[in-house]
């Protein structure tokens, strides 16, 4: 009570340095100087405070609070109504702190103290351990109410400074966020470290991981950030496929089935999806094939006459081979004739019609394609069958015998 009566004093003095009287040297007098010696650092003894230590290049510091033979702690100065968010002027006094080796150093106004931790690896605002501020503690604040002790020749001298900065903000912040980090998602190298220490009785992984979240009970300092485990990573789920009309398989959605632990309660374990059935694919016709066109038969040729006889040559009537009654059956084929190419449509391959002369002395029934082709090829007309003589101008029967002077040669199978 006694400290917190004597904040309030310099508090009420404070108010008075208005204007020019704020001037650093007032400020030091009147509200430096009393809080030191209310935190048990006597200002007339030399063992605890020294004025304008002297630093590296001629730059000095406005205190050196001692125990015994060392510096603990800097303190450079400024007038109660100048501002301490000059960075320049921070950083100057922690970095020459540091350089002299000492482990902690404040800045003030008179009314305001922060206090740095000089060999932190971090920027020089990163060092700040923390801020006390008369004027509120005068009033009440409980947090600057209980940082004004942290001041104190006593806090200093048994290492509760250091303490409390390991604690609340250099060190055990840092491995309090590792640790929830690996209490919300440990990594399989951590896990088996754990083991590894644990000896011969191994505990399954994910038993570990329920006992870290709940081993690690972290503690969130005042004005931080707790880490946000990550959650853990959904299972994948099968894409929804429609399902052909035709198909005879269907999707359904897995049900979730639930694994009892002794360990850590119940949880809900999703089951593994049905395998998808696919619909059987539609078998395509095969090409329509158009039939193609009939080939229409060639027209029929007429046989080529055969060459006729030289009129000097005297040639012999050849033997009636024609019966006078109509022919009713064809005519035996010769092996030497031409194949005579296939029988065309009736109505495209008509007989050539007969001498008009000739058809219109014989009424009779027309005679067949085939005969009137036997007809044309051995030269016989119809009226020289009839009157059994043979004109000049017919070919030659090939099947006749050849006439000599002396007689008729033998007839030759053709």
């Amino acid at each position: 009570m006694a400290l917190l009566d004597d904040v309030r004093k310099i508090a009420g003095v404070a108010e008075r340095l208005k204007g020019p009287v704020g001037n650093e040297a007032n400020t030091k007098a009147l509200l430096i100087e009393p809080t030191l010696s209310a935190l048990g650092w006597d200002t007339t003894n030399l063992d605890h405070v020294l004025r304008d230590w002297p630093m590296h290049e001629n730059s000095s510091i406005d205190y050196a609070l001692r125990i015994g033979d060392d510096n603990v702690m800097f303190i450079e100065a400024r007038g109660v109504t100048e501002s301490l968010d000059d960075a320049q002027f921070t950083a100057r006094a922690v970095d020459g702190a540091n350089g002299e080796g000492v482990l902690w150093c404040a800045v003030t106004n008179g009314l305001i103290y922060r206090v740095y931790r000089t060999d932190e690896l971090v920027p020089t605002d990163q060092k700040l351990a923390f801020e006390v501020d008369l004027s509120r503690a005068a009033v009440g604040s409980p947090a600057d109410t209980a940082n004004v002790p942290l001041l104190s020749r006593e806090s200093l001298g048994d290492g509760s400074l250091a303490l409390w900065g390991e604690q609340k903000v250099f060190t055990d912040p840092r491995v309090r966020e590792v640790l929830a980090e690996l209490a919300a998602t440990p990594s399989a190298a951590f896990l088996d470290a754990i083991n590894d220490a644990i000896g011969d009785h191994k505990v399954p992984r994910e038993r570990l991981r329920a006992s870290l979240g709940r081993v690690l009970v972290i503690e969130t300092p005042p004005g931080t950030k707790a880490p946000t485990p990550r959650a853990p990573e959904p299972p994948a789920r099968p894409r929804d496929t429609p399902v052909a009309p035709e198909a005879t398989g269907t999707f359904t959605k897995p049900e979730t089935a639930t694994a009892v632990r002794p360990d850590d309660g119940p949880r809900t374990v999703e089951a593994p999806p049905p395998p998808r059935v696919e619909a059987p694919r539609a078998v395509e016709a095969p090409p329509r094939v158009d039939t193609p066109p009939a080939v229409e038969a060639p027209p029929l040729l007429d046989t080529p006459h055969v060459a006729q006889t030289p009129p000097s040559v005297e040639t012999r009537h050849a033997p009636e081979i024609i019966s006078d009654a109509p022919d009713t059956t064809d005519a035996p084929e010769i092996s030497d004739a031409p194949d005579a190419p296939p029988a065309a449509d009736p109505a495209q391959a008509a007989p050539p019609a007969a001498d008009p002369a000739q058809a219109a002395e014989t009424p009779d029934t027309p005679a067949s394609p085939e005969t009137a082709a036997k007809r044309r090829f051995l030269g016989v007309s119809r009226g020289s069958r009839d009157s059994g003589t043979q004109s000049d101008t017919a070919p030659v029967d090939p099947y006749a015998p050849l006439a000599r002077p002396d007689g008729p040669f033998d007839e030759v199978d053709f």
